[in-house]
């Protein structure tokens, strides 16, 4: 697809300009005015004069180039770097994720790009925007030095060298397509703007046979969950980074030979992951059948030794879990359940609250073995609302509406109490206050706290039918934006060697069944879907959620509250 270049609405005054007895030195940005590029107003001086210009003394700016020039006080120091002719445009063209060297104080770090942040400005003081970068600092020596805080913004004066991380599908001269919002200041996750482009892009990598990971014998448990996990999502990519990590070796593979190849060309070799295998403290790894919670548990607990991934409150002992094992009963009344009634269920059951919202939620549904599941099908909750499974969590009284001061398990989890199976801490009384029955055992609660909604977002279903382990991985914004990855679809021989073929395939027909209301999808007939709809419906065997921020296809606009 063609864009279109962003129009130079802005300039840099690369030669010094006389205006009547001010000097205006270079560096100096300005916009055009009435569209005319031989007459300019400065913003960055206080007067704001008109001047006449000449083509001679000036250099066109996008608005995307001169807000990130502008953020920059010294004119000397904007127009140094604007020189820098290619270190400049691939400031210009940093998305999030990308790795970068940047200087801190005297000394020179390496950080990731977590944001871009609109700085506000006085009403009136210009026509142009100003952008500061937010970097995360990977060095924890550097991070001492600020006072435990990892995350930076910076001008892009402090940037000394670009080194994108990842799959980079949106070019230079894409900037064009980049807009900074309008209304107040805004943190841009994404600055792509045509979706479909993107999308496009995608397919045109990842897309195929021979890409995803490829697969080698009965490897596809840990293909899948690291395809899962990495391929689209930065859930995870704290620990490819950490300087705390046990095992260094493993986690310089996981980063160099596994990552950084699925990102940048979609395709990584079966020996890249078998070198991988070997270092998993135990040699079945290499060989045998494994479920993805038995890697991810030896991988982050074992040989990484890094932060869990979830914490679970049981009255005044939190649980430590990488992956959480749902466990709740049929209800009758429910003919196919959705995620989030799972978890709520599974949770409310044991007397379990979350004691943290979690970067990354691995949910294994009720299924044991290679042929028996507790449910039929499971309607996949897109967003996950996380928000009445906290400890702190507001109460309500089932009755009068009010702040509950007493609290029920056996109440909660009454489906005739819950027509739709009500969220943790909802339908909360004291009998016999307000209802008379038998004696339930109840126990006081404390004092409400605000309501905070806290939600995570699908990016991955495993799926197992019998054995065999596949994919579908959400890469995109866009409601069709499902992919289906098998790491042995296929097989060929090489040198009187069976060789698998992993496949890629897009799968949009998801996105259809996942736009019905889950009532509306209960009266589907799964015998009637494709084979691959079916199998993500029916073999679903664990779901992986994430924050909103850490889908790397996210165009996502936030208020900044401080700055």
């Amino acid at each position: 697809m063609d864009f279109a270049p962003e129009k130079k609405e802005a300039f840099i005054i690369t030669r010094e300009i006389c205006a009547g007895r001010k000097k205006i030195p270079l560096g100096s940005i300005g916009c055009f005015v009435e569209g005319k590029h031989s007459k300019g107003r400065l913003v960055d001086m206080k007067s704001r004069p008109i001047i006449a210009l000449m083509s001679s003394h000036i250099r066109p700016l996008s608005r995307h180039q001169a807000a990130l020039l502008l953020t920059i006080e010294s004119p000397q120091k904007r127009h140094s770097l604007f020189c820098n002719e290619q270190l400049f445009s691939s400031i210009c063209c940093l998305r999030i994720h990308d790795v970068l060297q940047l200087r801190y104080g005297r000394v020179a770090t390496v950080g990731i790009v977590r944001g871009f942040w609109e700085r506000r400005r006085k009403p009136g003081s210009g026509e142009l925007r100003m952008v500061l970068i937010e970097v995360e600092l990977l060095d924890p020596g550097i991070i001492a030095l600020g006072k435990n805080n990892s995350r930076l913004k910076i001008d892009a004066s402090k940037i000394v060298a670009v080194s994108s991380s990842i799959t980079n599908p949106v070019s230079c001269k894409e900037i064009g397509q980049r807009s900074l919002k309008k209304e107040g200041s805004y943190i841009m996750e994404h600055l792509a703007e045509d979706e479909a482009a993107w999308e496009h892009d995608v397919l045109q990598k990842m897309e195929g046979s021979m890409k995803g990971i490829q697969g080698h014998c009965n490897s596809c448990y840990l293909d899948t969950t690291l395809y899962s996990l990495f391929s689209f999502s930065s859930a995870l990519d704290g620990i490819l980074y950490s300087s705390e990590v046990r095992d260094a070796t493993v986690q310089q593979i996981l980063r160099q030979q596994i990552v950084q190849p699925l990102r940048q060309h979609g395709y990584v070799g079966a020996e890249n992951v078998m070198n991988l295998r070997r270092l998993l403290r135990c040699d079945s790894f290499v060989t045998e059948e494994k479920d993805p919670e038995e890697f991810l548990n030896v991988l982050l607990r074992e040989v990484l030794a890094v932060e869990p991934l979830l914490k679970i409150r049981s009255d005044n002992e939190v649980l430590e879990y990488n992956c959480y094992q749902i466990l709740a009963e049929k209800d009758a009344t429910i003919k196919v359940p959705t995620v989030q009634q799972l978890l709520e269920t599974s949770l409310l059951s044991y007397g379990l609250k979350l004691d943290e919202i979690p970067s990354c939620l691995i949910l294994q549904m009720p299924r044991f073995g290679k042929s028996y599941k507790k449910f039929s099908s499971v309607y996949p909750s897109l967003e996950l609302d996380l928000t009445d499974m906290m400890e702190q969590a507001p109460r309500v009284c089932c009755v009068c509406g009010g702040e509950a001061a007493h609290g029920c398990s056996r109440c909660q989890l009454d489906s005739l109490l819950h027509p739709k199976l009500m969220k943790l801490f909802e339908n909360l009384s004291k009998p016999p206050s307000h209802w008379i029955g038998p004696k339930h055992p109840y126990k006081g609660l404390g004092p409400n706290s605000p309501p905070k909604q806290r939600t995570l977002d699908l990016f991955a279903v495993l799926c197992i039918e019998s054995s065999h382990y596949v994919a579908f991985v959400r890469y995109g914004p866009l409601r069709h934006s499902w992919l289906f990855f098998d790491s042995m679809a296929g097989s060929t021989l090489k040198n009187d060697k069976g060789i698998n073929i992993p496949v890629v395939k897009a799968c949009p027909q998801i996105g259809d069944y996942l736009a019905m209301a889950p009532e509306e999808f209960a009266t589907v007939d799964t015998k009637q879907m494709d084979a691959f709809s079916r199998r993500f419906f029916c073999d679903a065997y664990t779901f992986m959620y994430q924050k909103p921020q850490h889908a790397s296809y996210k165009l996502s606009v936030q208020k900044l509250s401080s700055l």
